[in-house]
C-alpha cells in the first residue's frame, strides 16, 4: 500500500486524541475519513471500504474489541487492515488476539 494514496478511517470518540491522531496520518500522507462510534465506523467502512481503519483498543471507557469483531464478521469489511492505537498493548492481557507491530508496518 502506498501511504501516499492510502485512505484512512479513523474511529475515535476523544476530540483531543482524534485532532492528534488525524494530523499524524496525514503527515504521514494518509487521506482520513472520521467516525466517533464504532458504530458509525461499521458503516463509513462498509460505505467507503478504506485501506487501512485506526482505532483505539480503549475509547471513551469503550472497549472497541467489539467494533473490530463486527467488521470481522461483515463479509465486505472483514479484509480490511485494523490498527489498534495503544501505549500499552502488551499491558491488556484480556486482548491475545491482537499483535503489536511497530509504526512503520503501518
Amino acid at each position: 500500500m502506498d501511504v501516499r494514496t492510502a485512505n484512512a478511517l479513523l474511529v475515535d470518540d476523544d476530540d483531543a486524541s482524534c485532532l492528534a491522531t488525524q494530523r499524524r496520518l496525514e503527515d504521514d500522507g494518509y487521506r482520513t475519513t472520521l467516525a466517533r462510534t464504532g458504530v458509525e465506523g461499521l458503516s463509513r467502512a462498509r460505505q467507503s471500504l478504506p485501506d487501512v481503519i485506526f482505532t483505539h483498543l480503549i475509547a471513551g471507557g469503550h472497549d472497541n474489541v467489539a467494533f473490530i469483531q463486527a467488521l470481522r464478521s461483515d463479509d465486505a469489511c472483514r479484509h480490511l487492515p485494523v490498527v489498534v492505537l495503544s501505549g500499552r498493548l502488551e499491558a491488556r492481557a484480556g486482548h491475545k488476539q491482537l499483535r503489536p507491530v511497530g509504526r512503520d508496518r503501518w
